[in-house]
């Protein structure tokens, strides 16, 4: 057997000089604790890696090949010196190409020490880049934040084959490198665009030779991508990697609705992006779990939060992160410690105001405008960091302060005041008053999604002490109380929620009904009592806990009330697997099995969208979540809006500090009353829609296709609204359009106008303040009115209140005229209206309307709301078509205001209807209120002529009564229209009545002599064309014996007067 002795081994493997290091390094090394040495001899290099622990191969091995070093063998041992001991790795490497080892030798030497000793480097295929192109660990980071961005951007790609595209062609690489750096580089001061140019020519031309079609398409998007950066944090140093998008300059090479703007942050321990659709954009921050697709995740919440924000002064936006380590390992400590650098890197890309002039960091190179304002929200996951992310604001000196996050310690904290949970109540509140139910008063049957720990739920079930709940189903429980007592059950839901214990397994079983109780959703086998078998309508024996689930979300109550997570209902033809949330998969239930008769969305995405419509088909009563939810968004941009000015006012040495939150929180009930408002006018408006959706589904037509062609976050297909001939697939069994097809309507027609006004010089005319002062708590505007006016986001909140204004009164059909219009007379309606509304007095006479909930009758409330609006359209229309620019001046019209009642008061003789007892001023309101269809008219006379506002008002009046002109109306109105054609004819006719009116008042006012009242000069008017008046008063007489009264016989008549004009 031939045998070598170990001395004569070890010196094959180990020389002299391997065991020698100099005190000096060794020192280095101990204080280092990693230290990486390439060498050569003559045959041969070989690595060294010295280290103060001992390394693993399988640590080590990976980064070498991912370099693409070919190892020959390796051998590890120590050097001691005194009681310190250093452990060597030595591999023998064999090379190709010595010389590119000795170009990159420096990098290579950084790259293998830093990966083996800093947590924030991981290795990479990319680090063959490092050997071939001589870049650092940094640049390397660089290419992997571009490939992971990619990866969740186009969906087409993934990452190994981004990765191997540009490890393949190094240099084109290595060219994108000096494109970015070109580009961003702050050192850089002149001939940049030049040098970019060139840049783009080089990498272009490269690309066109390389004949692999997906390495040319990802080498294109790479470029495409560089194209659209707008800023870059990477030449601050800090931890993280983050770049600013132009999305929408992008957004060729991406599928469906983009955000235009978005932010994307790379770090080794985390990913994240934020996405806007405007930069004056807000959203929450969530902690995601979906690694493969965290971008589409939050790109869908930003869809939906747009929608959402149509009622709040930002468009949407959202926020998200994915953490690259198991949930179990991430403390508290850690978590605070991602989300810190997540909102660091953010904040890096957008500017900062000081002093009202906007301030950049020097080594920040923008190819953007202006972009101060950013602002945050909790979401899943981050509910309890809005104090962390706003004292990074206030360290860093950021100008909106602890108004940065919404939510905080020193903000309106949305589980304190239930406003989420209170204003989705308050949405569902009008299914019930259209009952005649009052919520508060009646006894009510609830199933309920979610448990007392949760903000919405926990709120919503206290809200009130009539709500039977029957069962509720949570995160992992299951609670059924089948026969409640209301009183003991809502006494013990209170004390649950206050206990901070909410989950249903702390509530009190001696409180729960017989043969109720508490079970887990995870059980197999739960043994049902006769009280439950009763409850869900079943004779087996048992079910396991998902099928519980399943059973009590399909059982009969009033109120189906959604205050949880996760989505529970899906469409009949919808796949459960597509839709996400996988926990609650095998207890998501079809919409047609649904017997709720009304539903309240207090959570996100309880229903999707697809499952509300078909719900609402089968006769439910549902609106969508973002109406239903929408106080919490509301309240918190109410919360950031006041803290800008308080933060203002602050400066200007007007409040201290303690001054300012008390400020804030002494407005807190008339901010829950604003939001509280809103959400009710939203769901009222909805109703008022879809009654008119029965009758005038042209116009609802007419709404989709103008939002379709305008907004860009609006198509059809998100929404399921079919095509035009389709459109009975969205139809109810009353003929109305659904309300969940209506409620995006409303939402997206305000989002319309808004960018509408916001990009004319509307919202920047005097008459415009009124609607920024609306905005704020009156106590508020009365102590800082001149501090408002000063407000950054001004025109914004002047916009954000006008559309609200507008579609909560006059519905979504508003804007259906748009394109028959054109922008600028467009917006003239849009002022005419506002005008109008405050001209009759509007806000108020809706309000004593409001009160009557429950007294006077909803078909009552809704007819007199239809005749109010009627009155306004007209008026409105009146004065589109009649009057110009320069004559639709508010101050002028509303001048008349106080005079116009008070003669219509005196000359109206007729009996005034009492629909609200002892209010002589609402019941001549409706008792005059078909007469105000010539009210600006009149105006517009008195105006242009030198009589006065009595003798214009009283010759309409008597000219309205002579010829029978209400009656016409009325005939008119009664006609059901059948088709476009009959629109175009209703409305020619109602032009002409215009004209008559308008002429023969001014024929009697150029008729009247000085000094003539002017009943007696239409006396001797109507004597002086006695002819003309006599053939009039004949045909109108025949016209008014007829009980039924066609479109011939209404055409004859108008044709008649009108004649007689000429």
């Amino acid at each position: 057997m031939a045998t070598s002795d170990i001395e004569a081994v070890c010196s094959q493997l180990l020389t002299k000089e391997d065991l020698k290091v100099s005190d000096k390094f060794f020192q280095e090394v101990l204080n280092e604790g990693i230290i990486t040495q390439i060498l050569e001899n003559s045959d041969t290099n070989y690595i060294k890696i010295f280290s103060t622990k001992q390394l693993y191969l399988s640590t080590i091995t990976p980064i070498l090949h991912d370099i693409g070093f070919e190892i020959i063998d390796e051998v590890t041992y120590n050097i001691s010196s005194k009681s310190e001991s250093v452990y060597v790795s030595r591999f023998n490497l064999h090379i190709k190409d010595v010389n590119i080892v000795k170009r990159a030798k420096d990098n290579l030497e950084k790259v293998i020490t830093q990966t083996l000793k800093d947590d924030t480097v991981s290795h990479s295929k990319l680090f063959s880049l490092v050997l071939l192109e001589n870049l650092t660990v940094r640049k390397v980071q660089l290419l992997k934040s571009f490939i992971e961005y990619l990866d969740q951007a186009v969906l087409t790609l993934n990452s190994d084959t981004i990765l191997t595209t540009l490890t393949t062609h190094h240099k084109i690489a290595n060219l994108f490198i000096d494109y970015f750096f070109k580009k961003f580089d702050p050192k850089i001061k002149s001939k940049r665009k030049q040098e970019l140019d060139s840049l783009e020519e080089q990498i272009e031309e490269k690309i066109k030779i390389i004949p692999q079609i997906i390495d040319d398409k990802v080498l294109k998007l790479t470029l495409s991508l560089l194209k659209s950066l707008l800023r870059t944090n990477y030449f601050l140093n800090k931890q993280t990697i983050a770049f600013k998008i132009n999305t929408k300059s992008f957004a060729e090479n991406l599928r469906g609705l983009q955000p235009n703007l978005e932010n994307f942050i790379y770090h080794t321990d985390f990913y994240g992006v934020h996405l806007r659709m405007s930069k004056i954009s807000r959203g929450g921050l969530r902690w995601s779990d979906r690694h493969e697709d965290y971008r589409q995740e939050v790109k869908s919440l930003m869809i939906t939060q747009e929608g959402k924000n149509s009622i709040i002064i930002p468009d949407g936006s959202k926020g998200g992160f994915v953490i690259n380590k198991d949930t179990t390992e991430v403390t508290k400590e850690y978590f605070e410690h991602i989300y810190s650098l997540y909102i660091h890197a953010n904040l890096d890309l957008v500017d900062n105001m000081q002093n009202g002039k906007i301030v950049r960091d020097e080594n920040i190179v923008a190819y953007d405008e202006e972009d101060a304002y950013f602002v945050v929200a909790a979401d899943k996951g981050t509910a309890a960091m809005s104090d962390v992310a706003n004292e990074i604001a206030i360290n860093r000196g950021y100008w909106l302060g602890d108004a940065f996050a919404s939510g905080g310690s020193n903000g309106y904290g949305h589980k304190d005041l239930g406003i989420t949970a209170r204003g989705s109540l308050m949405s569902t509140k009008r299914f019930f008053i259209e009952e005649g139910i009052d919520i508060y008063k009646d006894s009510i049957t609830v199933m309920g999604l979610g448990s007392m720990s949760g903000d919405v739920f926990g709120n919503g079930m206290l809200e009130s002490d009539k709500f039977i709940l029957l069962a509720a189903i949570g995160h992992k429980e299951i609670f059924i109380d089948p026969n409640p007592d209301a009183k003991v059950s809502y006494e013990e839901r209170k004390r649950l929620f206050e206990s901070k214990q909410g989950n249903w397994g702390h509530y009190d079983k001696t409180k729960i009904s017989k043969g109720g109780g508490v079970f887990l959703r995870s059980e197999k086998e739960i043994i049902l009592t006769p009280e439950i078998k009763k409850l869900i309508g079943t004779n087996k024996k048992a079910l396991s806990g998902e099928e519980l689930c399943v059973k009590l979300l399909t059982m009969n109550v009033d109120l189906l009330f959604n205050g949880g997570v996760g989505t529970y209902v899906k469409a009949s033809d919808e796949n459960s697997i597509d839709i996400g949330d996988k926990q609650n998969e095998a207890v998501r239930v079809d919409a047609t099995d649904i017997k709720a008769r009304i539903v309240s969305e207090g959570g996100n995405l309880g229903f999707t969208q697809k499952a509300r419509i078909e719900y609402a088909l089968s006769g439910g009563k549902i609106n969508i979540d973002g109406i239903d939810n929408a106080g919490g968004v509301n309240t918190s941009d109410h919360e950031v809006n006041l803290k800008i000015l308080l933060n203002t006012i602050k400066d200007q040495g007007l409040l201290c500090e303690n001054e300012a939150k008390s400020t804030l929180h002494s407005l807190t009930d008339q901010v829950v009353n604003l939001v509280l408002q809103n959400n009710y006018d939203q769901a009222l408006v909805i109703s008022m829609d879809e009654r008119l959706s029965r009758k005038y589904k042209n116009d609802f037509i007419k709404t989709i296709e103008i939002l379709e062609k305008n907004v860009i976050a609006f198509n059809r297909h998100d929404f399921y609204i079919p095509k035009n001939e389709n459109l009975e697939d969205i139809v109810d069994i009353t003929g109305a359009i659904v309300r969940p097809v209506l409620s995006s309507l409303l939402s997206y027609s305000k989002i319309f106008i808004k960018k509408l006004l916001l990009e004319s010089t509307l919202v920047d005319e005097q008459f415009a303040i009124q609607y920024l002062y609306r905005y704020f708590p009156k106590s508020f505007v009365g102590a800082y009115e001149h501090e408002i006016i000063t407000h950054p986001l001004k025109r914004e909140i002047i916009a954000t209140k006008m559309a609200d204004i507008i579609i909560n009164s006059q519905g979504c059909t508003f804007v259906g005229d748009f394109e028959k219009l054109g922008v600028e007379k467009f917006l003239l309606k849009i002022k005419s209206y506002l005008i109008v509304k405050q001209l009759f007095g509007s806000k108020e006479i809706r309000d004593k309307i409001y009160s009557q909930d429950y007294i006077m009758g909803i078909e009552k409330q809704y007819k007199l709301i239809s005749k109010l609006e009627y009155i306004l359209y007209t008026s409105t229309k009146w004065m589109v078509k009649y009057l110009n620019k320069n004559q639709v001046d508010s101050a002028h019209i509303l001048d008349h205001k106080g005079e116009l009642f008070s003669q219509l008061a005196q000359i109206h003789t007729q009996k005034v209807e009492e629909l609200i007892p002892e209010d002589e001023q609402f019941n001549l309101f409706f008792s005059v209120i078909d007469y105000l269809r010539f009210a600006i008219a009149a105006i517009v006379i008195k105006e242009n002529t030198q009589h006065s506002f009595k003798d214009v008002i009283v010759l309409f009046y008597q000219l309205i009564h002579e010829f029978n002109i209400l009656e016409i109306i009325v005939s008119l109105n009664k006609l059901r229209i059948h088709s476009k054609n009959d629109v175009i004819l209703r409305n020619q006719v109602l032009q002409f009545i215009d004209h008559i009116v308008v002429h023969y008042t001014e024929k009697v006012l150029d008729f009247q002599r000085v000094n003539e009242a002017p009943e007696l000069a239409f006396t001797n008017f109507v004597a002086n064309e006695k002819d003309t008046f006599y053939k009039l008063r004949d045909h109108l007489d025949v016209f008014m014996t007829k009980e039924e009264k066609d479109i011939k016989d209404i055409v004859a008549t108008v044709n008649q007067l009108m004649v007689s004009t000429i």
